[in-house]
């Protein structure tokens, strides 16, 4: 196993790690998790859209625990370990039979069998009630709403996988074009790794997604990739979480932290006098189902409301 595939298989860090690696990003986190609290506390799930949301199942859907019921069932791709047709196959079929009314899926590097034009064309037409994204999107009407969902399967280049594109520098990342194709209508992103900072195991995201997602700020996006970030965040799109990316990138940590610590302490005093923090924002959800190295367990979907 080469250096990014031990990271992007590797276990959480303990709490202990992750604070003698950095202090200072460790107390980014921590605040940055208040900040999500009050988010967090003040959603409203009325008449919202249920999303089951998995990614990462490599060829494990037959263990993985049922998957609960929603409108709207999402796979961020690495449906398979070897990117076979039969696995493939067999990993559709699993879909398939699943009764959400929408299934949508992408591919992951792993998944090559949908890189090849014939494989994939022959997967496809065995299952017209999947959803397939690359780099596209598709309009739906659920509980008579209207959502534009967008996927894109492309991840930073490591090794010969399928579906990558050259890792854009931090210093590049606003101007560069490779999420260009992104529309900014779009209400749900899926795409297989995560933007960077957010759910990827301390910046092994893609900071030219992370730009792309706060041009767009879709209500929810859902990826995997990094299987020891699975979880859920709120963006907001505030100077807090500015301030904490900031530090993460080590660009103006002191005064980022300044201002990451006056908006920790202006959410928590928002919360205790009861006014309500702005509705809307992005729900980024790390949905991988295998875990990370020496960690054998299967994990389930998450379920979100939009």
């Amino acid at each position: 196993m080469n250096g990014l595939d031990s990271l992007l298989n590797r276990r959480p860090s303990t709490v202990w790690e992750q604070f003698w690696f950095s202090p200072a990003i460790f107390l980014a986190r921590w605040a940055y998790a208040r900040c999500q609290e009050a988010y967090a506390a003040t959603r409203s799930n009325a008449d919202a859209i249920r999303v089951v949301c998995i990614s990462d199942t490599h060829n494990a859907h037959p263990s993985l625990p049922e998957l609960p019921p929603g409108d709207i069932l999402i796979h961020a791709g690495d449906l398979t370990q070897s990117g076979t047709l039969e696995e493939l196959s067999e990993a559709l079929n699993w879909l398939s039979i699943q009764p959400h009314p929408h299934k949508i899926f992408i591919a992951g590097n792993h998944d090559s069998a949908l890189a090849e034009p014939a494989f994939r064309d022959a997967a496809l037409s065995a299952h017209p009630d999947l959803i397939y994204l690359d780099k596209s999107s598709v309009s739906l009407t659920v509980r008579g709403r209207d959502l534009i969902v967008y996927g894109s399967p492309d991840t930073p280049c490591h090794g010969s996988w399928p579906f990558q594109y050259p890792r854009v520098p931090a210093s590049q990342a606003r101007s560069s074009s490779v999420w260009s194709e992104m529309p900014i209508q779009t209400d749900v992103l899926i795409t297989h790794g995560p933007p960077a900072f957010h759910l990827d195991m301390g910046g092994s995201g893609c900071m030219a997604l992370l730009h792309a997602v706060w041009r767009v700020r879709p209500r929810l996006h859902v990826f995997g990739h990094i299987h020891g970030g699975r979880g859920i965040e709120y963006a907001h799109w505030t100077q807090a979480q500015m301030a904490f990316e900031a530090i993460c990138s080590t660009r103006g940590v002191w005064w980022s932290m300044l201002t990451l610590v006056w908006e920790t302490l202006r959410s928590a005093l928002g919360r205790q006098i009861g006014n309500q923090v702005t509705h809307g924002g992005t729900v980024m959800v790390n949905a991988a189902a295998v875990g990370g190295l020496r960690d054998e367990k299967l994990r389930g979907a998450i379920v979100v409301e939009i």
